[in-house]
């Protein structure tokens, strides 16, 4: 299963790489940094069995790489990763489609219950 993970701080990428990993260890780990390398990314991986997405990315306003992400991979589970928790950014990225929504403030054992929970077709919502 490739995982895609897009985000502009390397110590997220290693800390949900261990993440994904303690959860799916067959799972192959792809990180870019942007919007434009993730999506050209996800283009050049084509199956993919999850996409983690910072809502919180250079040069993207809010939701925008989270819908363009469901426009052009509307089949694929994507779950919003951010530093935002409030409610009005919760239910925004759910109600856009978005399979779950990770605050960046979750216990790494919590992180890893939600993906789990995501990839068995789940929907996360925090503090549910």
């Amino acid at each position: 299963m490739d995982v895609l993970l897009v985000d502009d701080h390397p110590v997220i990428h290693e800390t949900l790489r261990a993440i994904v990993r303690s959860v799916r260890p067959e799972a192959e780990f792809h990180g870019q940094f942007n919007l434009a390398a993730g999506l050209a990314q996800a283009r050049k991986l084509g199956a993919l069995g999850l996409v983690l997405l910072d809502l919180g990315l250079p040069g993207c306003s809010g939701t925008e790489a989270l819908s363009r992400f469901r426009e052009e991979f509307p089949d694929v589970r994507v779950v919003v990763i951010s530093a935002d928790d409030d409610d009005k950014s919760v239910r925004g990225a759910l109600a856009l489609g978005a399979a779950g929504y990770l605050p960046k403030t979750m216990l790494p054992l919590e992180m890893a219950e939600a993906i789990r929970g995501i990839l068995g077709g789940a929907t996360y919502e925090p503090g549910s």
